[in-house]
């Protein structure tokens, strides 16, 4: 429902066209949309004390405001869904300079009978039947307005159906409503340039949730279309609507709980150019905080790979352990190249961004990164190899771990790899595992109570047959930190 501001604006509007001789296409399309305003619910208008009131709340409109006391008019009474005819004979007489017979009169001669108007010193034009009689209209003012029969005939027509200046005065969730219910209906195109007007009208108003409304919705609906043209369609309408500004401001708000599906949808959308902007961000984001939201948002996001890639060589460190870190989190395989050749990174930062990413992507083309990876001298870096390792899928880094198990001495890291090895949980892994667990042997020697505990609890990560039968084999072992860990691992597994 429109607010009494929306019908001041409108008729104030429309009046100034009916005031403008070369504006009658403008004219006409107005008068369409302050006729949609009028379809539901009537509107009263006056001056009173100097300050322009609509159904009794004060508004902005100084200039229609000037117009009514010009012609002494006191207020204007439209009841809704009011005869064309009339409207256009209110307008056309207030758009004229005052002349013998006042505004009232005017419209008695026109026959008008259900638009009211009282003057400064007297009332005219009480409402009477809701069907007025047939009268004669007035000729158009030498102003250049156009033919009242040409516009009212087109107003006519619009409200009989579809009418796009009463779609125009609809809200947004009005508007995707109706898209989603019809997206392929016979209306698509007016409706999808109604709401690119809107997206432009809250972009420069700083909406950004309707902005994002608007463009989520039309995605969806675009997601229901089968038919070729139409989609083409919703794609150029779509091309219109993106720009950097837009998709800038939806990478901001895309990590909030609200609005995060609707902004991944509509980045998705954008394809490369929304992940270029997602990545210009990720420079720039100072706290692991905002990298994090950022992550967040290009999840899933395939699109724009070869940027991505690219910056992993740029010459800020933090901007090339940021994208490692997003590499990571996305498992984008095809950057295992460039990651390695970061490897050799002077920042240690840096390193330990590439190491955990490498770990994370977990490929077997990542496998020999990852090995020089944890024959790093920094333990940081080595410790992050392994922390990273995610599961099952990384079966292929199985033989790197066990290979830096035999070389590390930190014992730390030696943890984490054994661990690892249990995340991994293939075959290769757990016969490492059973390995170590066990008091001594000729591939490992013996190990500390504390490590060959941590094995045992690798082995209740893996839980394979071979794996439970290790830990059943262990209850009765010599070290009591180890029996008592194999105890609790097959409790768990039980409960399990």
């Amino acid at each position: 429902m429109a607010t009494p501001q929306d019908f001041a604006s409108s008729f104030a509007h429309t009046l100034d066209l009916f005031r403008d001789p070369g504006a009658k296409e403008e004219q006409k399309a107005q008068f369409r949309t302050l006729a949609a305003l009028l379809k539901i619910e009537g509107v009263t208008i006056s001056a009173e004390d100097g300050k322009l009131m609509v159904n009794g709340a004060a508004v902005d409109g100084d200039t229609l405001l000037q117009r009514l006391e010009l012609h002494s008019v006191k207020e204007i009474a439209i009841p809704a869904d009011p005869p064309l005819g009339e409207m256009f004979e209110l307008l056309r007489v207030l758009a004229e300079q005052p002349g013998d017979d006042d505004i009232a009169s005017r419209l008695r001669a026109s026959g008008a009978t259900r638009v009211s108007v009282r003057m400064q010193t007297f009332v005219f034009g009480t409402p009477i039947a809701p069907i007025p009689k047939p009268h004669a209209v007035a000729p158009p003012p030498a102003s250049g307005v156009e033919d009242i029969p040409d516009i009212v005939r087109e107003a006519t027509l619009q409200s009989a159906g579809f009418s796009p200046a009463a779609a125009a005065t609809r809200t947004t969730a009005d508007l995707i409503a109706q898209l989603k219910e019809k997206p392929e209906g016979p209306h698509v195109g007016e409706l999808l340039a109604i709401l690119g007007r809107q997206l432009e009208t809250a972009m420069k108003t700083n909406r950004i949730t309707q902005a994002l409304a608007i463009v989520a919705g039309i995605v969806r609906a675009e997601q229901q279309v089968s038919d070729a043209s139409r989609r083409r369609q919703y794609s150029i309408a779509l091309k219109r609507m993106y720009n950097k500004g837009l998709l800038e401001a939806i990478a901001e708000v895309a990590d909030h709980p609200a609005d995060r599906e609707d902004a991944l949808l509509a980045l998705r959308r954008a394809g490369e150019d929304g992940v270029e902007v997602l990545l210009d961000l990720l420079v720039a984001a100072p706290t692991i905080e905002e990298r994090r939201g950022i992550f967040m948002a290009l999840t899933g996001m395939k699109e724009g790979t070869d940027q991505l890639v690219h910056m992993l060589g740029h010459h800020q460190w933090f901007v090339v352990r940021n994208v490692a870190e997003l590499a990571g989190e996305l498992g984008l395989d095809e950057a295992v190249p460039a990651l390695a050749q970061q490897l050799e990174h002077d920042d240690e930062r840096v390193r330990k961004a590439v190491a955990l990413a490498l770990a994370k992507i977990g490929s077997s083309s990542a496998a020999e990164p990852l090995r020089r990876a944890l024959r790093d001298k920094s333990a940081e870096v080595r410790m992050q190899a392994a922390l990273g390792v995610a599961g099952r899928k990384s079966s292929a880094l199985a033989m790197p771990l066990v290979v830096a198990m035999e070389e590390e001495e930190d014992e730390a890291v030696e943890g984490e790899l054994i661990l690892a090895l249990g995340r991994i949980g293939s075959t290769a892994a757990v016969q490492a595992l059973i390995k170590f667990a066990q008091p001594g042997g000729r591939l490992f020697g013996r190990k500390p109570a504390g490590l060959r505990a941590t094995a045992v609890e690798a082995l209740r990560l893996a839980a394979t047959p071979a794996a439970v039968g290790t830990l059943e084999g262990l209850t009765d072992d010599g070290d009591k930190q180890v029996r008592m860990a194999a105890q609790s691992a097959l409790a768990d597994l039980k409960q399990k």
